[in-house]
């Protein structure tokens, strides 16, 4: 798991009390952006490598790096530069480095470096700024960013290979409209270690090593591994109940009267031994959402949940697994708090909706989107390992039934949506064959190399 914040020039005023000032803070900071563009440098037979940089304190890093550095060439964007960069730039000077006059020719470098907006960027890009970001970003250089790519969250954006951040792992990395320009993501120690200088974690990033799945034990039966009943549709209900049983569930009912899988029962309703159930994949008659047994027992609620006052009640059970995508969080939202949300605006703040929704109710939240948010009251979690593999009908289906298989064998319903969602995304990551041939039954059964 790794720690993720959201207020990076908070973390960087509380090391400042502490001792560790500016100058300091940022002679670490540009000391490993050397360093990785140094590692970086070795795969090419001597590169070339071009820092990009604007005129705050993330371009004085690029400074700070460059002195590290022997043989790298920076050009000035132009923009009004700050104290410290003058003086970074002043002591570099000092050493004979000279800047490019010209903009540079980008395909005859091998490495790029953005050092151009830090975290305090807001709004859009200029017209001469943005087109030089796309001329390097469609380039064939491996391209790094300080701390976070320029333009990000804007119309335009540097799309780095890699991310270097500064201190801490920032949030806004995480978000959805980040997934493509941020590329793999490292953390640089300031001149102290993480823990203490960013102590208060606002979230965590689940990583492969966090991933704990059912355990089965040698002397057991398929009763100790739960009966989970899935109510859906034929084709919907099929695809969660198949993802439940090959997660590990020991028994799996499916409420209707089809099924397109020999390996699941078919019921009239909800079992009485029924362990845990998910409802609403491709779901259209929600009265079930009425039955009393669904009072004593964990639930998943999908899809069609989301367009009913039905799932009201249900919002104050922390028993509960919500999963849905963005557009059904947009009607679960206007259900909730009563106001319209356009589904580009969950996408621009998709952590401080998650947010909103837990502080009101005390169910677990799965935000599902290329990056999903796991909520509950303060704890959040996120998974970054997914692709686009899955943006496919019935991807939403199989984890439905994931997240009610853990259940069923009495995981408490924070770990089941951690561990499903986790799981979830590493099947796709697994996938080694053309990302458009891959499908729900093929994520069912790459539930078996997890």
């Amino acid at each position: 798991m790794r720690r993720i914040f959201n207020a990076g020039e908070i973390l960087d005023q509380a090391a400042m009390k502490k001792g560790l000032d500016e100058l300091i803070l940022m002679e670490n900071a540009g000391a490993a952006l050397a360093r990785v563009v140094r590692k970086k440098s070795k795969k090419f037979k001597r590169a070339r490598v071009l820092f990009l940089l604007g005129g705050g304190k993330n371009a004085a890093d690029g400074l700070v790096a460059l002195r590290h550095l022997s043989g790298a060439e920076a050009y000035k964007l132009g923009f009004r530069e700050c104290g410290i960069f003058k003086k970074q730039e002043e002591i570099l000077k000092n050493y004979g480095f000279e800047f490019l006059e010209k903009e540079p020719d980008f395909e005859k470098f091998d490495l790029i470096v953005d050092c151009i907006f830090g975290r305090g960027f807001r709004g859009d890009l200029d017209a001469k700024t943005a087109e030089l970001i796309q001329k390097a970003s469609s380039c064939k250089a491996f391209k790094i960013a300080c701390d976070l790519p320029s333009g990000l969250g804007s119309g335009v954006c540097f799309r780095a290979d890699l991310t270097l951040c500064m201190g801490a792992l920032k949030e806004s990395l995480l978000e959805d409209f980040a997934k493509e320009s941020v590329g793999r993501l490292r953390v640089a120690h300031l001149g102290v270690e993480e823990r203490h200088f960013a102590p208060s974690p606002e979230g965590y990033l689940l990583q492969k090593k966090d991933l704990r799945l059912i355990e089965r034990k040698g002397c057991s039966n398929k009763g100790d591994y739960g009966h989970v009943c899935i109510a859906g549709s034929a084709s919907a209900g099929t695809l969660a109940g198949l993802g439940a049983l090959e997660f590990g569930a020991g028994l799996v009912s499916l409420v209707g009267n089809k099924s397109f899988s020999p390996l699941l029962m078919l019921k009239d309703k909800i079992a009485a031994d029924a362990s845990a159930a998910a409802l609403g994949m491709g779901l259209e008659d929600l009265e079930i959402l009425r039955d009393g047994i669904l009072q004593n027992i964990p639930l998943v609620l999908d899809a069609a949940c989301f367009s009913s006052e039905e799932i009201l009640p249900f919002l104050r059970r922390p028993d509960v697994v919500l999963t849905p995508h963005p557009k059904e969080f947009t009607r679960l939202y206007r259900l909730c708090f009563g106001e319209d949300l356009s589904v580009e605006a969950v996408q621009k703040n998709r952590f401080f909706y998650a947010r909103k929704f837990a502080r009101a109710h005390p169910c677990v939240l799965i935000l599902k989107g290329a990056n999903p948010i796991i909520v509950q009251n303060e704890a959040l979690f996120v998974v970054d390992c997914g692709t686009a593999a899955l943006a496919k009908g019935g991807s939403g289906d199989v984890l439905a039934g994931m997240v009610a298989a853990l259940l069923g064998a009495g995981f408490a319903p924070l770990e089941a949506a951690k561990n499903a969602v986790l799981a979830h995304a590493l099947v796709a990551q697994k996938y080694r064959f053309n990302a458009n041939s891959f499908d729900a039954l093929k994520l069912i059964e790459g539930l078996k190399c997890l």
